[in-house]
């Protein structure tokens, strides 16, 4: 096993700092399901992320519990891990949650800034002002054969790659940030977009006063 900074070592969820980045790290093989002890840990790592020194957060999980139009996913009729964002959409809108990352599925996809199925920002390629939504990415294009998508495109989702790559997020200050797509195979962008977000929103936040809803509920 590699290192993870976990708690338990039975327990492979934790949370880790880096930079501007709070990232909440949760394991899709135990329940996160709203009561459970990881469904706790999740709403504490939110929570307790300092938004001065660590304005961006970011969930992580390896099976995808957000978005994603791969083929299996599809044919279930939910686009996501079954029960996947049933508990965890209302956390992520509550405390702001910037970006969602997920493996599992061997593919790149990336959505807009999403809340309850629906798109909150009508914006592909730059967003400004309130950000009210999460991005939701699979970044899964490693480590195996890859995942065919669906033959429906939902309109959450803004690029799809059948390829193998990476994401580099690069943070400039509290309200802007770059986010890069890159094929492995050439070290070349092939999907990027900006944040320059009107961070008092995400300060307004932190002691639990985000509204649980947008007008996408």
């Amino acid at each position: 096993m590699f290192y993870v900074p976990a708690e338990n070592r039975a327990k492979y969820w934790y949370s880790t700092d880096y930079g501007m980045f709070r990232f909440c790290i949760a394991d899709s093989e135990h329940d996160w399901r709203e009561g459970t002890e990881q469904y706790r840990f999740i709403e504490n790592c939110f929570a307790s992320a300092n938004r001065h020194k660590q304005p961006w957060l970011i969930f992580i999980s390896h099976r995808v519990l957000g978005y994603s139009s791969n083929k299996w996913y599809g044919l279930q009729g939910s686009f996501d891990e079954p029960m996947g964002r049933e508990s965890l959409q209302k956390l992520w809108q509550k405390y702001r949650v910037d970006m969602a990352f997920y493996g599992h599925v061997h593919n790149y996809e990336r959505t807009c800034p999403i809340y309850q199925n629906m798109c909150v920002n009508t914006e592909k390629s730059h967003y400004s002002g309130t950000m009210n939504g999460t991005i939701h990415v699979v970044v899964g294009g490693g480590g195996s054969n890859l995942s065919k998508f669906s033959t429906l495109t939902p309109n959450w989702s803004l690029y799809r790659d059948y390829d193998y790559g990476f994401v580099k997020l690069t943070a400039f200050n509290q309200s802007s940030l770059l986010f890069e797509y890159k094929k492995s195979r050439d070290g070349k962008v092939y999907d990027s977009f900006t944040i320059s977000r009107d961070y008092r929103d995400v300060l307004n936040c932190v002691h639990d006063s985000c509204p649980t809803t947008t007008a996408a509920s």
